[in-house]
């Protein structure tokens, strides 16, 4: 596998300690890209319009044409399917180190609360990061 870079890592792990404000930013592009400014028709009586009738399939073309939609949107399926495999260790590390709003837990904190060293865990983080960088694509 290849090395990451320091700045890599800590896309990621930005990626993780701010999934609820890029869920926001998803629904934003959302409401952004399907409520779009459209000019009304003032060509009365001209040609037919060369746009398809079908509101629902032209959402979907919409969103699924958006660069910057899509991005988003795999970043957060990614996210939330890798949380769901995680082991108790890794959820907890994820929990108290991204996730905790309220609380800046130290790696030392979350060692003592798990009962294993802070090299443990940061190994234990290493290997969150770099499945994480996996399955975004990034190696």
């Amino acid at each position: 596998m290849s090395k990451l870079s320091a700045v890599q890592n800590k896309t990621i792990e930005e990626y993780w300690s701010s999934l609820d404000e890029l869920k926001k930013q998803l629904r934003y592009r959302e409401w952004e890209l399907l409520n779009a400014y459209q000019e009304t028709d003032t060509n009365i009586g001209g040609g037919k319009s060369n746009r398809i009738s079908d509101t629902t399939g032209n959402k979907a073309i919409v969103l699924a044409e958006d660069k910057n939609y899509q991005h988003l949107k795999n970043i957060i399926t990614t996210l939330e399917q890798l949380y769901k495999e995680l082991d108790h260790d890794q959820k907890t590390i994820v929990d108290m180190r991204y996730f905790d709003k309220m609380e800046c837990y130290e790696w030392q904190n979350i060692a003592d609360k798990l009962y294993m060293s802070t090299y443990r865990v940061l190994r234990k983080r290493n290997a969150l990061i770099d499945e994480t960088a996996r399955r975004l694509g990034w190696v």
